[in-house]
């Protein structure tokens, strides 16, 4: 009798622990992820870039910084050339490649999931702490030039991979950074 009172115990344990972790396992929710990204989007940030390109069969690094301002999301390559570009809806100057990604990078970096869901179909899994989500073109001038793109994250967006249309791939690894520091690295030699 105890033997089966014991057994039927660990049974409930078990199922209690189960249940407890699905939910701790469970892909993280759309509205709570867009909250959190949004309430902790950097300001400012790094960026280390490596852009393939199937054309040339070559692949080009580089790295730099990003800031939230006024004009839009501005995109400061350091190394290895110095290059300054205003990723925006209102900059009709944007090469066709910044138009396509200006509106995934400032709505990722800025937690806007509400502007991502104009352009891609969201798919979310993993967990609030380690989340990705897969983001599928819906709206046809980017589906054009880009195929898919992943994102990974925790508090903030830490990784991005954009596939192209062309079979060229972009991939980011991000980090927030204290916006005087990065002004006062801009000056020093």
């Amino acid at each position: 009798m105890m033997r089966a009172i014991n057994q039927a115990a660990f049974c409930a344990l078990a199922l209690t622990m189960l249940a407890a972790s699905a939910t701790a396992w469970a892909a993280p929710d759309t509205d709570e992820l867009a909250a959190r990204l949004a309430d902790n989007a950097p300001q400012c940030g790094r960026f280390e870039q490596t852009r393939w390109l199937a054309d040339l069969d070559s692949q080009l690094e580089s790295r730099g910084t990003f800031e939230h301002q006024d004009a839009g999301l501005v995109w400061q390559t350091t190394s290895p050339i110095n290059d300054r570009v205003v990723l925006s809806a209102d900059n009709d100057e944007l090469p066709m490649g910044f138009q396509a990604v200006a509106p995934v990078l400032g709505g990722l970096l800025s937690g806007d999931w509400q502007a991502l869901e104009r352009y891609f179909a969201i798919e979310l899994s993993g967990t609030q702490d380690e989340w990705q989500a897969t983001l599928t073109p819906s709206e046809a001038n980017i589906a054009q030039r880009l195929d898919h793109l992943m994102v990974h994250g925790n508090q903030q967006v830490e990784r991005v991979e954009i596939a192209f249309t062309n079979d060229d791939r972009l991939e980011l690894a991000l980090s927030g950074a204290d916006c005087e520091r990065l002004e006062d690295d801009k000056h020093t030699p």
